[in-house]
């Protein structure tokens, strides 16, 4: 793996101390609230169905849907995975753990493929989560995230169902294998695959026994529907961006979150910011941003700027593909860590480029 000298905002050694404190108070407040309302939507879901209540069960499928992202990959596994959120370590784990396997994911796979994500972020060829350039968003793709998303579903289940039977090669974001064989984390990827699917059966059949349809919706596939939140806060992470520069204040996006944005999101919106320090827990992270903000290009309005902003780069790099956008910075901002710089947007950041 190459070594890769990252650029990081100078913080006073004190104030750092001070972010990189974790809380248990915080991170269960943030964790119990997601496990509370995951359980809120399968009971209300159960009340409506025997009820036979189709149009609000419908209204709370979609919802649940919509929020099931979030306690997948796209927010809290992400956190979680990085130990942060949680003082005392098995709390962390045991929440980690317990979403992993209600969204199908693998904690192992996951935590070892980010730790690669932050070190290589948007080198191409090397960071396999981030996919750079245009991006296949056909109609169809950005219809399925309102519906099924049956790319997700692919890339998740047919992954577990191959890790299920023994294939450690079979990749979720497509390396090489990320465990090679003989590798002892290679065992326990599909140890957990094998639990999450005889895990997820075992209840699938009771669902069935007692002909409570609902839940195979719920419990077991609802995390693959709806999840074009989901889809639209990870694009915004560092779609259009300038890949192979070793400075991420020009290969991250950082946008203002409504409240509810930043509690489904677990402060991701600042992006840039969790990058550069990512022992920083999410809690924190409002705190880092204003202390980097003279340092880091201007923060976007909101989330639809990002991908309004993303569309306008896409359209420019699909009719040239050379194309290369930087943001603007401020004044009192270092110059950006740029390897080749080649074209922008604003006029300011092709000065300084």
């Amino acid at each position: 793996m190459p070594n890769i000298s990252w650029y990081r905002t100078p913080i006073p050694k004190e104030e750092m101390q001070k972010l990189t404190v974790r809380s248990d108070f915080k991170g269960f407040l943030q964790a119990f609230s997601f496990l509370l309302v995951y359980a809120a939507f399968i009971f209300l879901s159960v009340l409506l169905f025997l009820g036979e209540q189709w149009v609000l069960l419908t209204i709370t499928a979609v919802l649940q849907g919509s929020f099931m992202a979030f306690l997948g990959m796209e927010a809290s596994i992400h956190e979680l995975s990085h130990k942060t959120p949680f003082k005392t370590r098995w709390i962390n784990e045991f929440f980690y753990l317990l979403f992993s396997f209600l969204t199908w994911n693998n904690y192992l796979h996951f935590r070892e493929s980010h730790m690669k994500h932050h070190q290589l972020t948007a080198f191409r060829g090397l960071d396999k989560e981030v996919i750079i350039g245009t991006g296949p968003y056909s109609f169809w793709t950005i219809l399925s995230w309102f519906t099924f998303d049956w790319g997700k579903f692919k890339m998740v289940m047919f992954t577990n169902i191959a890790h299920f039977f023994g294939n450690g090669d079979a990749d979720f974001f497509f390396w090489e294998p990320l465990f090679p064989k003989g590798d002892p984390k290679r065992k326990k990827m599909i140890r957990w695959a094998r639990i999450m699917v005889i895990g997820h059966a075992i209840l699938a059949a009771i669902f069935i026994y007692f002909q409570l349809w609902i839940l195979l919706y719920s419990v077991t596939f609802s995390y693959f529907f709806f999840s074009y939140l989901g889809h639209g806060t990870g694009v915004a992470q560092h779609h259009g961006l300038c890949p192979n520069n070793p400075d991420w204040r020009v290969i991250a996006h950082s946008f203002k979150a409504s409240p509810l944005i930043k509690w489904l999101y677990w402060r991701m919106h600042y992006h840039i910011e969790h990058h550069m320090y990512a022992a920083v827990p999410f809690y924190n992270l409002g705190k880092l941003h204003k202390l980097m903000a003279g340092d880091t290009p201007k923060i976007k309005p909101t989330l639809f700027h990002v991908l309004a902003l993303i569309h306008r780069i896409h359209k420019k790099q699909k009719k040239d593909p050379s194309y290369c956008y930087l943001p603007e910075f401020p004044e009192t901002a270092a110059e950006p860590k740029i390897e080749r710089p080649e074209f922008s947007e604003e006029p300011a950041a092709a000065a300084r480029g």
